[in-house]
């Protein structure tokens, strides 16, 4: 005889035996939700904490001030560079241009692979655009100061400005007790 004939015989028939075996099935499914639920908070508490450790290092403040460094000096070589780009076009652009390789050099330790890489599309595409007008999806030329000011939008895309920015006002948020992380 099988082992289930014993304990349906003991049991004393069906219903009874399926009664048990879905409260023990619902007993153990809650067990193993609680555990999960455990388990998931303690993964929060772990991101959290890495998070704020992460933020409040030395190296973490190190290297956001590294990569300031880097943005206020590649920003105000631009300043000096673009200038001269929408006057005089890329002919008679100053040599400043190679200014913004010799800052990159400097600063190559801290920028990241993703950074550089935007960085050389950027610096392409800047040099690219005066030799020839700008212009609009309707075919109208892009006055010199709108080019400008999408030169600059794209650096600061480039630069992570507003993730930084994101970044800084989540984490003065946090510290003060005014908002909960984000997940």
């Amino acid at each position: 005889m099988a082992w289930w004939t014993y304990v349906e015989a003991i049991l004393g028939g069906g219903a009874v035996l399926w009664g048990i075996v879905f409260g023990l099935s619902g007993h153990l499914g809650d067990r193993l939700l609680e555990q999960m639920k455990a388990q998931h908070s303690k993964d929060l508490a772990d991101i959290q904490n890495a998070f704020s450790i992460g933020a409040t290092s030395h190296m973490a403040a190190v290297l956001f001030d590294k990569h300031i460094g880097f943005c206020e000096e590649y920003k105000d070589a631009m300043s000096r560079v673009l200038p001269a780009l929408i006057e005089g076009g890329v002919e008679q652009a100053p040599p400043d241009v190679t200014e913004l390789s010799k800052i990159r050099q400097k600063w190559a330790l801290w920028l990241t692979d993703d950074i550089e890489g935007k960085l050389d599309q950027f610096e392409k595409r800047m040099l690219r655009i005066p030799e020839a007008p700008v212009l609009d999806a309707y075919g109208a030329e892009v006055p010199k100061q709108k080019w400008a000011e999408t030169v600059i939008a794209d650096l600061r895309r480039v630069l992570l400005t507003k993730e930084l920015t994101d970044l800084r006002s989540d984490l003065i948020a946090r510290s003060s007790g005014k908002l909960s992380p984000r997940h």
